[in-house]
């Protein structure tokens, strides 16, 4: 093996080294990047080589550590050699060798693969045909093996310019088999040591994640980190939860093993076996599956986009991999943990201590042993009601779930509001200002009191537009018209009682926002259970 202070350098042809890649001789780890790369960057790499121009070094590791690596680059599919220690994994170059492997051993089954690559031999090019077949497109994935190379020059003998072609196609072997990339081969090193090493060189400037480390520790015959994050998002996408961050499923796979979920805690996930692996991924996905039924049944939570906090999830798949079916009272419990984890802003900022904790609560009270969940951190109310409005905020999400929470009703014509839909996406449009920013811009006032959460209402996209600019005092006195006795109805499910209502008639808007706010913080502190004076 080699010493980690005493890498090799080599240099080596591109055939050698693609043959390596394709054979498994060469492995591309899975905490690298997939591919990315387009059809002109294919082509201008292709085009530098046949140029001779440099294309950069690549640097592999040499190490007995059993990682996770790719089996598929695009379309193309790498041989499967198994699995023989110590081997190269590949750290910097991934898309250059993707690259040519894709190009020098596609397959030629799809003629709209990115690998589907020729050389025009009259102009001296490197093209993707898109299905058009001349003489002088020379496929590339003919080129490597000497009996299809010598085929395709056969296919040359009639053309009137047999010779060019024919001196070309040559020439072009000669450079990609013998052009040579400078390789430096490090080892013995372990994954976390190389990290910060991947990190230094990677041209995105990516950094691995935790996620990233943990794919490629974990890896074995039995057990792919990958595969069990799919097999998560795959079962929340009914629920439109999908998009569940890597990070906190792992957290979970962690806690289901009996583990924490900080840092360290995860780390201990290398020395489970594969078997003890897959069993604490099929609970953490039946635990997931059970948390996102109970946000979407008993909270008005439509989507994973208007979650506050990921670890108000992380928490309760845990609280569901010990207690699957909590009784009513742990229901309603729940309920009150998440509204005041959100109002009170409580993951925010959090701490390896703060989250053993909340980790260990969460556990105790599942497993009985007691008898609540008790958040500390106190509700700044004020600041809640008086935060401005942006969808991409805790705050803001936890105000849109406020909202729906009352079944709002579109304030022209009272129809039921599709809080669904409203809620699936973050999407500013389902939202509307009760007084016009135009108008109150015109006031004097400040973004900052225009965009205040007691200024904005769900309402339906056609009502929006109706209402558009219009001062309050001309279309709340159309709303009264439009719905009659119903009004007031459709006004409190608005946080809109009679006294705003009246406000807004006048164009008050500083008492109309002060009346409004003080609804919004009863409401809100009934959620949470706390008794306040408003």
């Amino acid at each position: 093996m080699l010493n980690k202070h005493d890498p090799k350098h080599e240099v080596l042809r591109i055939e050698e080294l693609v043959i390596k890649v394709k054979t498994g001789d060469i492995k591309l780890p899975k905490f690298q990047r997939p591919f990315v790369w387009n059809k002109n960057d294919i082509l201008n790499l292709l085009d530098s080589i046949y140029k001779s121009y440099p294309i950069g070094s690549i640097l592999l590791w040499l190490t007995r550590e059993k990682l996770a690596s790719e089996r598929r680059i695009g379309d193309f599919e790498i041989d499967d050699r198994g699995h023989e220690y110590p081997t190269n994994y590949l750290l910097d170059g991934q898309q250059r060798l993707s690259t040519l492997c894709g190009a020098l051993f596609w397959n030629g089954d799809n003629p709209k693969s990115i690998w589907n690559i020729a050389f025009d031999l009259e102009k001296e090019k490197f093209i993707h045909p898109d299905g058009t077949e001349k003489t002088e497109y020379f496929p590339l994935n003919k080129l490597i093996n000497t009996i299809d190379f010598i085929n395709e020059c056969r296919r040359l003998e009639a053309h009137k310019n047999k010779e060019k072609y024919v001196k070309n196609a040559e020439r072009l072997l000669q450079t990609i088999k013998d052009y040579k990339v400078a390789s430096v081969t490090i080892g013995d090193m372990t994954v976390n040591e190389v990290a910060p090493i991947f990190e230094r060189i990677n041209s995105t400037g990516r950094r691995l994640t935790i996620v990233d480390l943990m794919r490629a520790a974990t890896w074995s015959g039995g057990f792919d980190l990958s595969d069990t994050i799919q097999s998560v998002r795959d079962a929340l996408k009914d629920k439109n939860f999908e998009d569940v961050s890597e990070s906190d499923i792992l957290k979970n796979i962690s806690s289901s093993m009996g583990y924490g979920i900080n840092k360290d805690d995860i780390d201990k996930l290398r020395d489970c076996s594969s078997d003890d692996l897959k069993m604490a991924a099929n609970k953490c996905v039946e635990a997931y599956k059970h948390a996102v039924d109970f946000l979407t049944s008993e909270l008005p939570i439509t989507s994973y986009a208007f979650l506050p906090y990921g670890l108000q999830l992380t928490l309760l798949v845990e609280f569901f991999n010990i207690c699957p079916n909590p009784n009513i009272i742990q229901r309603e419990t729940l309920k009150r943990w998440f509204w005041k984890t959100a109002f009170s802003r409580y993951f925010a900022s959090f701490n390896t201590a703060q989250l053993t904790k909340d980790l260990a609560d969460i556990r105790n009270y599942a497993e009985g042993f007691s008898e609540d969940l008790t958040i500390s951190k106190p509700v700044d109310f004020v600041k809640f009601v008086s935060d401005d409005f942006k969808l991409n905020k805790a705050n803001s999400k936890t105000f849109a779930l406020l909202l729906a929470s009352m079944k709002p009703q579109s304030l022209l014509d009272g129809s039921k509001i599709n809080t669904n839909k409203a809620l699936a996406i973050i999407n500013r449009h389902e939202f509307h200002h009760i007084f016009p920013k135009a108008y109150l811009k015109t006031n004097g006032y400040s973004d900052i009191k225009i965009n205040a959460h007691s200024n904005i209402c769900l309402l339906n996209m056609i009502n929006n537009r109706t209402i558009s600019d219009t001062k309050p005092s001309v279309y709340f006195k159309e709303v009264q018209n439009q719905l009659g006795t119903r009004t007031q109805e459709v006004l409190n499910s608005n946080f809109i009682n009679a006294d705003a209502f009246n406000a807004a008639l006048n164009d008050n808007f500083e008492r109309f926002t002060e009346i409004r706010s003080a609804a919004m913080v009863e409401e809100a502190s009934k959620l949470c259970d706390e008794s306040i004076t408003v």
